[in-house]
């Protein structure tokens, strides 16, 4: 499950960060600062449930994307994919910079990946 934990936060940050971070690509300092972030309980919530929404999304287009021949559907589906799962990051009260962040810290400190890996088991 850890192993599938980080693969998915991983996937997940690259599509969320992918159309911010072509936007932010000259102010690089972002990665530096992520570490800083405190993560407070109620931050950590908003982060479980937000994953626990992204992976239903990522799943459900995951799916739909397999029966899927034309290159210009398969395109569009997954920008609508990544378009939902931007919302639910914000739906659960969080930006996408700090979704991010946690992602990071987590795929550096296992202590939190830990943490985080259990809680999401227990919301899914």
């Amino acid at each position: 499950m850890k192993k599938l934990l980080t693969l998915s936060a991983v996937v997940t940050a690259a599509l969320l960060a992918g159309p911010v971070s072509a936007q932010q690509q000259p102010a690089a300092p972002a990665p530096a600062q992520a570490p800083q972030m405190e993560i407070t309980p109620e931050i950590k919530d908003k982060f479980i449930d937000a994953y626990v929404d992204i992976m239903e999304i990522q799943m459900d287009y995951s799916e739909q994307l397999e029966s899927v021949s034309d290159q210009a559907v398969a395109n569009s589906m997954q920008q609508e994919a990544q378009t939902e799962m931007q919302e639910a990051v914000v739906d659960n009260e969080l930006t996408i910079q700090q979704y991010n962040q946690i992602i990071q810290m987590a795929s550096t400190d296992q202590e939190l990946q830990q943490e985080l890996q259990a809680a999401i088991e227990e919301n899914s």
